[in-house]
């Protein structure tokens, strides 16, 4: 019984040396060091910045040159932050954390060059009783897509001076709110622009140097300013972000965080800063001439207000034919300001001085009217009446014209000729160019067969061979009867199979003296009612001798 006792305390004796021996080779897990900057999130911010206690941290809007402008009775309510070891939570970049010396000689620690803070009412970890402080003051974010500044703006103007301005852009000293980018980076509107239309950069982009088009992704906002207030345009290609329907730059020249040169030049309040209190962009002015999508013709013509503009085919000249009773049912269209639409171009647009005396605006050479039997906006009722009226279009391949042929021929005499180019006055239908440039063909060319030019060109120039893209024709005639032919090497226009020329001789558009030379009938002119070229070996006139 004895030897069982002593056998029992044993086995507790090993037992215990056994716990002890293998507690006292297993290290306690160490307590984790917080880190000095931490990422916190906050159910109204998100994502804030704090110190290791979990502290909230601020920005000040005045500290927009990576100083402090927070001194004396300030640092009693905002103590500054400075941590020598910078060790940060993941979400955070250390790229974006440096230190500034203070004017007192203390350092603090900055975030995107924006010096770091606390508030003295926070009175527990995770407060952020700071934010919103006089419009000044805002928590730190990491996803900030801009800020608030307040800073002296200091315009320098086109020839390089610089004038400290006031809020309304006037000279005088003042400290002034204004939108900047995450890192202090000043904001620009123009004062030209309209809501979301940017009037200022060129297509090529060829002056967006001088004035950068700004884009960000719009994430998290100082308290301030409101999400809804922002917006994105398209400027030939590229997106820039809108605040309250103006585009939003930044300036060449300012070439530090904080710099706000742009606000004096080329002169002060051309191109202002923004702030919450920036009133909505003006809607843009209504262009004297618009260019509309209408259904079935495509792109068209209209006034400001939207209503069709037309062509009359017997204004091949350039002048206008409607008169009297015609003016009744077509009013002339005239503006003494032409502002265009993109895609329209001003060298097309001229204004003529009508027999009565009224002026009249061309495109490419036509007379411009509306349709009285157009009852609203956007209706295109007159294209097609009489053969004669065509809705106004910018990308025409062709016209069709009315007028009296005149021709000339070999000897210089010009004689009126009717539409089966016999002696006599009456008007005839041709089809020309977008410009009113008559077009013709050769009585001895066949299908798709040109029987005049020469192999060298040489005789190109007396009756210059034709061609053009074919995008959109007047409603009278049909694509399907128009091709194209290779002429050593280049490429001509066809019709109903015959072969299109111009003629030499024809200095204006309208002319149409081709009709008589060499004699009457030999280059007729065409139009929808033309016969089909014959077959190749069936033509039986020859002419020679240009």
């Amino acid at each position: 019984m004895k030897k069982l006792n002593y056998l029992f305390v044993l086995a507790l004796i090993f037992i215990g040396c056994s716990e002890d021996d293998y507690n006292s080779d297993t290290p306690s897990e160490p307590n984790p060091i917080a880190n000095a900057i931490q990422l916190k999130n906050d159910a109204t911010f998100g994502s804030i910045i704090t110190d290791k206690d979990g502290n909230s941290l601020y920005f000040f809007s005045q500290d927009t040159k990576n100083t402090s402008n927070c001194s004396g009775g300030c640092i009693n309510a905002w103590p500054v932050f400075y941590t020598e070891t910078v060790t940060l939570d993941s979400g955070l970049d250390a790229a974006d954390f440096g230190e500034i010396t203070r004017e007192d000689g203390a350092k603090q620690t900055t975030y995107k060059g924006w010096p770091l803070y606390f508030f003295a009412n926070d009175n527990a970890a995770g407060d952020t009783n700071g934010d919103g402080v006089g419009s000044n003051w805002y928590i730190a974010k990491p996803d900030y897509s801009l800020m608030i500044a307040q800073a002296q703006l200091v315009g320098r103007d086109a020839a390089g001076n610089t004038t400290n301005l006031t809020s309304d852009f006037t000279p005088g000293d003042e400290l002034t709110f204004y939108i900047t980018d995450s890192r202090g980076n000043t904001l620009y509107k123009f004062a030209n622009d309209t809501r979301d239309n940017n009037n200022f950069t060129a297509d090529d982009f060829s002056n967006n140097g001088v004035w950068p088009i700004y884009n960000t992704d719009l994430n998290r906002l100082p308290s301030i300013l409101n999400a809804s207030d922002f917006g994105t345009i398209d400027v030939f290609g590229r997106t820039q972000m809108t605040f309250r329907g103006s585009p939003l730059y930044k300036f060449g020249q300012d070439a530090q965080r904080g710099d706000n040169f742009g606000v004096g030049f080329p002169s002060a309040g051309v191109w202002p800063t923004v702030n919450q209190n920036t009133e909505p962009a003006p809607e843009p002015v209504a262009n004297a001439i618009q260019l509309a999508e209408d259904a079935t013709f495509g792109k068209i013509l209209t006034d400001k207000d939207g209503n069709s503009l037309y062509f009359f085919s017997q204004d091949a000249k350039g002048t206008s034919n409607c008169s009297g009773g015609c003016i009744t049912a077509w009013p002339v269209f005239y503006t003494e300001d032409v502002t265009l639409d993109s895609g329209l171009d001003a060298a097309d647009f001229a204004v003529i001085t009508r027999e009565d005396g009224a002026k009249q605006t061309t495109y490419k050479g036509w007379p411009l009217y509306f349709f009285a039997n157009d009852a609203t906006a956007g209706d295109t009722n007159g294209d097609g009446v009489g053969n004669n009226w065509y809705i106004a279009k910018p990308d025409y391949s062709l016209m069709i014209a009315q007028a009296q042929l005149v021709g000339r021929d070999a000897a210089g005499n010009t004689t009126n000729l009717t539409s089966d180019f016999t002696p006599g006055d009456g008007l005839t239908f041709y089809i020309t160019d977008s410009r009113g440039n008559t077009l013709y063909k050769f009585s001895n060319d066949t299908r798709d067969t040109n029987n005049f030019t020469a192999n060298d060109f040489s005789n190109n120039g007396v009756w210059p061979i034709y061609n053009t893209e074919l995008v959109k024709l007047p409603s009278i005639l049909n694509a399907s009867d128009f091709g194209t032919i290779d002429v050593f090497g280049r490429t001509q226009m066809t019709f109903k199979g015959f072969p299109l020329y111009k003629f030499g001789q024809d200095e204006n558009r309208g002319d149409n003296f081709g009709v008589g030379f060499p004699s009457a009938g030999v280059w007729p002119t065409v139009n929808q009612d033309t016969e089909p070229a014959p077959a190749a070996g069936l033509s039986t006139d020859t002419y020679t001798g240009y």
